[in-house]
C-alpha cells in the first residue's frame, strides 16, 4: 500500500467508480462536498496512497475505498478529517511522532507500539497466492519459498513472526504481481479485496494466480495518538467506527469498486 497508482492501477473506466460522499449516502448521512471547510473540530487522518485504499486523481480529486469511509466517518462524528495520503512507512512514522492524529491500517504489532487502537473498521481476509496452476494447501507450504509483501507490511501474526518464510519486500500490489508471474517470486501475501482489484485493473483473472489460501483474518484499525485517543473528538471518531463495522461499509465499498455489473450489491441500500 505505498506507491502512488498510476492510470493503470486505476478503476476500470467501464466498472462503476466509487462515488462522491458513497459511504455517507449508504449510510443515510447528509452529503459535505469536498474542499468545503472543516468543522471546528479537526483532526489529521493518515491514508495509504494505493489503489483501491486512497489515490490522488489525474485532476487532483481523492478516490478510493478509504476517501468514502473517512467521509462517513466525519459525517458521523462531527469531527472533520484532514486526509493524508502518505506510503506506509512515513505514516508509520508520523503516527509514531504525534504528527497526525490518526491512521488507519492493517493491525500491527509495529504500529501498536506507538499508537492506541481507536477501533476496528472492518475485518480482512488475509490470502497468500502462487503462480498460475499452484496450489497452496498449508503455510507449511511457505517454507523456504520467497513470498512477495508490501514493503513493511506484517498482515498476518503467524506470517509476520515466521522465520523459515523468506519475505521480499515490494512497492505495489501491481508490481508484486508481475513478479510473480515472470517466476520472481514463489507467492504473494495479499488482503483479498486488493488482490481481486489488482487483477481487474491489470485486466488479469484469478487465473492469472494460484488459488488463493486463507491464512487469517485481520482487523483494518483506526489507530490514534494516546492524546486524540483521550479526547472528545478521538471518542466521537471512535463511536463512528463502530457503527462502520457494525455495518459492514468498508466491505460493502470493497464489493462495489470490484463488481462487474453497474448494480451496487445489496448491502449498500442500508440505511440508518
Amino acid at each position: 500500500m505505498h506507491q502512488i497508482p498510476n492510470a493503470a492501477d486505476s478503476v476500470d473506466p467501464l466498472r462503476r467508480e466509487l462515488s462522491l460522499g458513497l459511504a455517507a449516502a449508504l449510510l443515510g448521512l447528509p452529503l459535505t462536498a469536498r474542499g468545503a471547510p472543516p468543522p471546528p473540530l479537526s483532526l489529521s487522518l493518515a491514508l495509504i496512497e494505493l489503489m483501491p485504499w486512497a489515490a490522488t486523481t489525474a485532476d487532483g480529486g481523492q478516490a478510493g475505498i478509504l476517501i468514502d469511509t473517512a467521509e462517513a466517518l466525519s459525517a458521523l462524528s462531527g469531527v472533520g478529517l484532514q486526509l493524508r495520503l502518505l506510503p506506509y512507512p512515513r505514516g508509520a512514522m508520523l503516527l509514531a511522532r504525534r504528527q497526525v492524529d490518526l491512521m488507519v491500517a492493517l493491525q500491527a504489532d509495529q504500529l501498536d507500539q506507538g499508537a492506541v487502537r481507536l477501533a476496528p473498521l472492518s475485518m480482512e481476509d488475509i490470502v497468500v497466492v502462487g503462480r498460475p496452476g499452484t496450489t497452496l494447501r498449508a503455510m507449511a507450504d511457505l517454507k523456504g519459498k520467497v513470498v512477495g509483501r508490501l514493503r513493511n507490511a506484517e498482515y498476518a501474526t503467524e506470517f509476520a513472526a515466521s522465520t523459515d518464510i523468506i519475505k521480499y519486500d515490494t512497492n505495489s500490489y501491481r508490481q508484486s504481481v508481475q513478479m510473480l508471474r515472470v517466476g520472481r517470486l514463489d507467492a504473494v501475501i495479499f488482503i483479498r479485496s486488493a488482490l481481486v482489484f489488482t487483477l481487474k485493473s491489470m485486466q488479469l483473472t484469478m487465473a492469472a494466480v494460484g488459488q488463493p489460501l486463507l491464512i487469517g483474518r485481520t482487523p483494518l484499525t483506526m489507530y490514534a495518538t494516546a492524546a486524540c485517543a483521550a479526547s472528545s473528538a478521538g471518542e466521537a471518531i471512535r463511536d463512528a467506527c463502530k457503527t462502520v463495522y457494525k455495518r459492514q461499509t468498508v466491505k460493502a465499498l470493497a464489493e462495489l469498486l470490484n463488481t462487474e455489473r453497474g448494480e451496487a450489491p445489496a448491502a449498500l441500500s442500508w440505511r440508518g
